[in-house]
């Protein structure tokens, strides 16, 4: 009974947990930039002598499946980024299935990046974090990234409140 009661008031303090609209964003922004990071690290060093970068599927049926390290480190960036920051925040991530777990990170994202002249999507609301979703896409264009058409590649993490979109980064 001590455990459950533990438990439910854990769920409660998270769930009456305010945030800051603007700030959540802004710190999104700023992991989809490390995630961008990694990305670029990746690309620099793992690119064959033809120009592509070794890949896996996740599904062998399916050639739209590609993986990459570039994928795995992104992802880990960023969600291990906004896991510190914001630890009861809800995190889907492309790549979710082969997270082995989120390592916290000792430097913070920045929550300054959405200044106040920004659209109303980005108001300084205060909002339960019980209410945000954020979805990561480390790399959009995974295919594209493993044939070195780096123009169609992005990263992609957007902000969901009560399903609903709040705003997003692509980098």
């Amino acid at each position: 009974a001590t455990a459950q009661a533990a438990t439910t008031q854990a769920g409660t303090a998270a769930a009456a947990e305010m945030v800051s609209l603007r700030a959540v964003l802004s710190a999104c922004a700023d992991a989809a930039l490390r995630g961008c990071e990694e990305v670029r690290a990746v690309q620099a060093t793992s690119r064959a002598d033809d120009g592509t970068l070794a890949s896996t599927r996740k599904d062998a049926d399916d050639p739209r499946s590609v993986l990459t390290a570039a994928d795995v480190a992104a992802q880990k960036a960023i969600v291990s980024a906004l896991a510190s920051a914001y630890p009861a925040l809800r995190i889907v991530g492309e790549e979710d299935e082969d997270e082995e777990g989120v390592a916290p990170v000792e430097d913070t994202l920045r929550r300054d990046l959405i200044n106040a002249g920004a659209a109303d999507a980005a108001d300084d609301d205060l909002v339960p974090l019980s209410e945000l979703t954020v979805f990561v896409d480390p790399v959009d264009g995974t295919r594209e990234f493993v044939e070195g058409r780096l123009g169609a590649v992005q990263t992609l993490v957007g902000l969901s409140r009560r399903g609903r979109a709040v705003g997003g980064a692509v980098d």
